[in-house]
């Protein structure tokens, strides 16, 4: 096998650490982030408005089987125990997808093989298979989401975290700002990996954004270590402004997701759990009924002609100005909110690729003016455009 597949494999791992990411929040195509050993390829983020239709590329697959090999693990077995109809190391592989079936049963299998969800690669500990479907569990029938978080920090330095391990894990609230603050920090890991426990805490928020169906938007970073060299892997995680050299990792979101309730029981659990490898590594599910989502799609993605005003949102959306405002607030966002994501991701998508100048990329946004521009990315991501290409 290549060595450019041996690379996407490592990083791809090292960095997703639990179930391989719980994450890539929109399914991506687009070109692949090459570092050297060690340090994370993920598909680029440049096409976060394309979906796999339910496929996913064979670089997964191939990366999954390397993590195999690398830990000695017979291949042709795990192939077998996930149903796997050919070979996709092999060179005569004709398909360059495999189905969301296919990529998480193999996904399964390999975590069977190593007995650990995360790889073999969580800091601050083996994670024993069947460990995230109880750590769920524990989470379900919780009045809301910050009861759900507390049971699972709970679940975690009980029965997953190794004795003696020094870990400072707890969510906090500042009433004022009405802003939630998680942290996680290993204390006994190295300075140079804590930025994969930060990318694994975008993760667990990606996987309590599923419990509430809402998109939980993390609205800063802090990481307890250095900035990596490759930061294509912190992008994909964070679209917001991350700071480095913090004394703790931690997230900040908006409180009002802490009051939402949870709306999953064991049996839709089980039902995800099947799936939970493409869902939260490929392509989540939409939160259809997440206020949010429907005024997403209203927007679309082609923001050359002005967006509707909030009083022509009312009308498309069939509410009066004082519902929509109830229901914005109690998923913790504003309409202004979701106009700079929205213009946010497609910024993203289109530096992403080639062949666009920063100013033409403005000006699919609708800025008329590149600078105005500029100051909206940095505000947006922590990085100017240049900076960020």
């Amino acid at each position: 096998m290549s060595n450019t597949l041996s690379n996407l494999f490592r990083a791809l791992c090292r960095q997703l650490g639990w179930w391989y990411g719980w994450a890539l929040r929109r399914a991506i195509i687009g070109r692949y982030f090459f570092g050297q050993q060690g340090d994370l390829l993920l598909p680029s983020p440049a096409a976060a408005t394309t979906v796999y239709n339910d496929t996913v590329p064979m670089e997964f697959a191939r990366a999954l089987l390397s993590q195999a090999r690398a830990h000695h693990h017979d291949v042709p077995t795990m192939l077998t125990a996930a149903r796997f109809p050919f070979d996709p190391l092999s060179e005569d592989a004709q398909t360059a997808y495999v189905s969301r079936q296919q990529y998480s049963r193999l996904c399964r299998a390999l975590f069977a093989a190593l007995d650990d969800e995360s790889g073999g690669l969580m800091p601050d500990g083996q994670t024993p298979v069947g460990t995230m479907r109880l750590i769920a569990l524990s989470m379900l029938n919780s009045p809301d989401l910050g009861a759900a978080i507390r049971r699972g920090i709970e679940f975690n330095a009980c029965c997953r975290v190794e004795r003696g391990a020094r870990i400072i894990h707890q969510l906090s609230v500042d009433q004022q700002r009405k802003e939630a603050s998680l942290s996680y920090t290993a204390t006994d890991t190295a300075a140079e990996v804590q930025h994969l426990v930060l990318s694994n805490m975008a993760i667990w928020l990606r996987f309590c954004g599923w419990l509430i169906g809402q998109h939980i938007d993390i609205t800063g970073a802090h990481c307890a270590g250095p900035q990596p060299q490759f930061m294509a892997p912190i992008r994909h995680f964070f679209a917001c402004p991350v700071s480095f050299d913090h004394p703790a990792n931690s997230l900040s979101f908006s409180a009002r997701h802490l009051e939402a309730e949870v709306i999953r029981d064991e049996a839709q659990l089980a039902e995800f759990l099947e799936l939970a490898p493409y869902h939260l590594v490929i392509e989540p599910p939409a939160s259809i009924s997440s206020i949010t989502y429907r005024i997403r799609e209203l927007l679309g993605d082609d923001f050359r002609l002005e967006m509707p005003s909030f009083e022509e949102l009312t009308e498309l959306l069939g509410m009066s100005a004082r519902t929509l405002r109830r229901r914005l607030e109690k998923e913790g966002t504003s309409y202004q909110r979701i106009k700079d994501n929205a213009r946010r991701d497609v910024a993203i998508a289109l530096l992403s690729r080639d062949g666009l100048t920063v100013s033409e990329v403005a000006e699919q946004l609708g800025f008329s003016d590149p600078s105005a521009f500029h100051r909206s990315f940095k505000k947006w991501t922590g990085q100017s455009p240049g900076s960020y290409r």
